[in-house]
């Protein structure tokens, strides 16, 4: 019980803080990913040992934030704030839902195991439980903002979250750790926060990132 009441309290803290940092001028931003990435690095770097792990999660958090601040900018390149809702949250809101999702199901009624080896606490209910409250999540904010490329979005937010999760585990398990760090008491460290949104937001690049920048240059 104590366990979860601190896991609760510092997932309330730090969604707050995130949401907080998704509304600050693109410039405060830049510099809450650059703290974010450098947090990162020193946690892989204590996690070298891992190898060829640790390499692959290196390029995926040089490669997601980036993505990430290119994502928060988006709007603001095109000129023209069309959405109601900041696309940054497509990438926030519907990875959260799925994350809390999942572990709530797999917690209480999920029994058969994904990846025992790699991840004990997943299980195939809880995970896909979690695939379709994100999937949901991200269908609502692409219709309240006409967004095109539904399908692609709704079927792969789910299961590229879930990638960006097992490579942190595989440099976990290698390193031989539990945590990638002591930074969120109750959560672990900043990798174990972001895996998911760094993954994610390469999606929501890839997706959105060519038709802003077409609509910015008309």
């Amino acid at each position: 019980m104590r366990d979860l009441r601190v896991r609760t309290l510092t997932g309330a803290a730090y969604g707050a803080g995130v949401l907080l940092v998704t509304f600050l001028p693109w410039q405060l931003f830049a510099v809450a990913v650059a703290l974010a990435g450098a947090v990162g690095l020193r946690e892989l770097y204590r996690l070298r040992r891992a190898g060829i792990a640790a390499l692959v999660e290196l390029v995926l958090l040089v490669l997601g934030l980036s993505a990430l601040f290119w994502v928060r900018v988006l709007t603001d390149v095109s000129g023209k704030p069309a959405a109601s809702v900041p696309l940054i949250l497509i990438v926030v809101l519907p990875t959260w839902a799925g994350d809390v999702t999942a572990y709530l199901v797999g917690s209480s009624v999920g029994r058969r195991k994904i990846a025992p080896l790699l991840s004990p606490g997943k299980t195939w209910e809880g995970t896909l439980a979690g695939f379709v409250a994100a999937g949901a999540v991200a269908l609502v904010i692409a219709r309240i903002d006409y967004l095109p490329n539904v399908v692609p979005l709704v079927l792969l937010i789910g299961p590229v979250g879930l990638a960006g999760d097992l490579l942190k585990s595989w440099v976990k398990r290698r390193a031989g750790v539990k945590d990638s760090g002591t930074l969120f008491p109750g959560h672990g460290g900043m990798l174990d926060r972001i895996d998911s949104l760094l993954s994610v937001s390469l999606l929501v690049a890839a997706l959105y990132g060519p038709g802003c920048c077409l609509a910015a240059m008309r």
